[in-house]
């Protein structure tokens, strides 16, 4: 069975941006993987680090779970993530372990430095992972093959200086949005940190509000839009548009 690995930075970031097109490939048959950088170990106003890491591993966990999926956390911190030795490691061991097909992960360029030190760790590992020789630290065969890669689109849809992403394509998570909505209400430990640090109110409508902002680019109620990675070494063709058909819509 193929597998599609959906690495993001913190517990919620992938089903803010991608688990709609997780849900449309897990009903194709696709095996999913869920992985995060860090637990959120700093995403509490009430919980100590400890113990609000221990809550939002079990809600990615149960998101995970949701689509069938299995989730991995790769043990680095909240506000800690840094291209290194260490966290090249981290993030190689898991690309390993599931040694997948297809890979989603954070664009490039984004808000916060941890989801682009992500970006750029998940883009190197998905390429040196199947490499013999490089030692990730524990061990581990090499990945058979260099992945798909796809970077879904930033926080508020937009780059640090306010301009959209260069989009290739869209899929119409119409469908599942309602998939979507369920494994983003199991982090409802992020809710609350939202709420106070954000002045997010309505954590599930901010997600519907960017899915359907999404979806106008490519005429459907609900999209989660994607830039293939076209770096040396890395298949060229669209494996998500084969999979998904008319639900995936060119954007060029």
């Amino acid at each position: 069975m193929d597998r599609v690995l959906a690495f993001g930075c913190h517990p919620d970031d992938v089903e803010f941006m991608a688990t709609g097109t997780l849900a449309l490939l897990a009903d194709r048959g696709y095996e999913i993987h869920i992985a995060t950088m860090t637990g959120g170990e700093v995403g509490s106003a009430t919980h100590k680090s400890q113990e609000i890491r221990d809550i939002r591993l079990a809600e990615a966990d149960a998101a995970a779970k949701v689509i069938h999926a299995q989730y991995h956390y790769a043990g680095s911190r909240d506000l800690e993530v840094q291209y290194d030795d260490a966290h090249r490691k981290m993030t190689v061991r898991i690309m390993r372990q599931v040694d997948p097909h297809i890979v989603l992960t954070l664009p490039p360029s984004d808000y916060l430095a941890d989801h682009e030190q992500t970006s750029l760790l998940v883009r190197n590992a998905a390429y040196i992972a199947s490499v013999p020789l490089y030692d990730c630290g524990v061990p581990a065969t090499p990945a058979s093959r260099i992945p798909h890669l796809y970077y879904w689109n930033a926080v508020n849809l937009t780059d640090i200086f306010g301009r959209p992403l260069p989009l290739h394509f869209g899929v119409d998570v119409t469908s599942v949005i309602d998939t979507k909505q369920r494994m983003l209400e199991t982090h409802a430990s992020q809710g609350d940190w939202l709420a106070h640090h954000n002045d997010y109110n309505a954590y599930l409508e901010l997600m519907k509000d960017w899915s359907r902002a999404q979806g106008k680019l490519i005429g459907a109620e609900h999209g989660e839009c994607f830039i293939q990675h076209l770096g040396n070494g890395h298949p060229a063709d669209n494996i998500l548009a084969e999979v998904l058909g008319p639900l995936c819509i060119n954007l060029n």
